[in-house]
């Protein structure tokens, strides 16, 4: 009895063994992580670039009013399509209507006195013509001595007289037209700030912002309408300082939208910015080809393809994924076969530039070799690892 007990403990026991082992080997199967890679391979596309940015208006304007005073009207409201010339805003006109009636009103007395001023300008000239027959008849008789001293120095006095008086004339005239010209040209400005106070298109767009509210009073050349074209947008980017020297003036570039995903779009260079924004130059690309659905501040993509001489035809590539960053510089992590599974290896590389196709592999890698394509957040050097295949 006691020999059945004892066989029948050992028994129990050699079982909890066994079920504990199977456990711990069940654990370690699970604890081998798929993870998805990559074969590293070589490129010759290296010479695509992309960059982002934002689609933009072509033209852009902040509208303000020329003159100050209180806004009366604003007959558009945003995302309003309007033409060119169209009244957008009005302020209030009175004062300047009464300082324009006014400068008319002036004009008209300068115009009047013109005609005054002429009138005795044409009268003057007949008095002198006539003081000058008589003082050349007089002299002819005084030379004669048929005529006294007396009636000669009458004569030549009027003759003088109506000469000074035709002079005056003439100079009253230029006066009158002199003052004429100024109250023109101050109806001429009146007339203006009366027009001033109309904000009109200066291109058919769209009203993108209103910054103002009616009866409110606003400064001259304060922003109070913006507006933006609506046809053929650009697309601006940011090119990194090491891309910039091999930008082009009309180089074709292709452009994607985040949210056009089915269509590509060509477009050229169009400007390239000369001083730096955050270490990224500015290049304003224009489409060749547009779409009713783009709008300005949707986000883009554009791909340059840079000349043959930027080519690095032996140039190893990995996906952005597969690098990761610490303390020490870039790494990869390297999958090394161990019988039926993979080591994790961490591996330091040096990076390149960041091309259509993933960072370019300057040293620390070789062609051939496999690398972790994700997940770098969970995985850990010397690893034990299985590869992911898709089913």
């Amino acid at each position: 009895m006691n020999k059945l007990i004892i066989a029948c403990s050992v028994f129990c026991v050699l079982f909890l063994f066994a079920c504990s082992g199977s456990e711990k080997n069940a654990n370690s199967t699970q604890s081998i992580r798929p993870v998805k890679y990559i074969n590293v391979g070589q490129s010759d596309r290296i010479g695509q670039h992309s960059y982002t940015g934002l689609a933009k208006a072509q033209q852009e304007a902040n509208l303000s009013f020329k003159v100050g005073g209180t806004i009366n009207n604003i007959p558009v409201k945003v995302g309003d399509l309007v033409r060119k010339g169209q009244v957008l805003a009005r302020l209030d006109a009175t004062d300047y209507q009464v300082n324009y009636d006014q400068s008319v009103a002036n004009d008209q007395n300068s115009k009047a006195q013109i005609g005054s001023a002429e009138a005795q300008l044409e009268n003057a000239k007949s008095n002198l013509k006539t003081a000058r027959s008589n003082y050349k008849r007089f002299e002819k008789l005084y030379e004669n001595n048929s005529i006294s001293i007396s009636d000669f120095e009458q004569a030549k006095s009027s003759f003088l007289s109506a000469d000074a008086s035709f002079k005056a004339a003439e100079k009253q005239v230029e006066a009158a037209k002199a003052g004429e010209r100024s109250s023109s040209s101050m109806v001429r400005s009146a007339s203006n700030q009366v027009n001033y106070t109309q904000l009109k298109a200066p291109f058919s767009g769209i009203i993108s912002r209103i910054n103002v509210e009616e009866n409110e009073v606003v400064g001259q050349g304060s922003p109070v309408i913006e507006i933006n074209s609506v046809t053929n947008p650009d697309v601006e980017v940011g090119v990194s300082e090491n891309a910039i020297s091999e930008i082009k003036a009309q180089q074709k570039v292709k452009v994607q939208f985040r949210t056009l995903h089915d269509k590509m779009f060509e477009g050229v260079v169009h400007e390239i910015g000369y001083s730096s924004n955050a270490s990224t130059y500015p290049v304003t690309i224009r489409l060749i080809e547009s779409d009713e659905r783009i709008r300005p501040g949707m986000p883009a993509s554009a791909v340059f393809s840079f000349d043959d001489h930027h080519s690095n035809a032996s140039a190893l590539l990995v996906p952005p994924s597969s690098v990761g960053e610490d303390n020490e510089g870039n790494f990869v992590y390297t999958l090394v076969e161990e019988g039926e599974h993979y080591r994790c290896k961490k591996k330091n590389v040096k990076i390149g530039e960041l091309s259509d196709n993933g960072f370019e592999i300057i040293s620390g890698l070789s062609n051939g070799e496999k690398v972790a394509a994700a997940g770098l957040n969970v995985l850990r050097d010397d690893m034990l690892v299985s590869l992911y295949q898709k089913k």
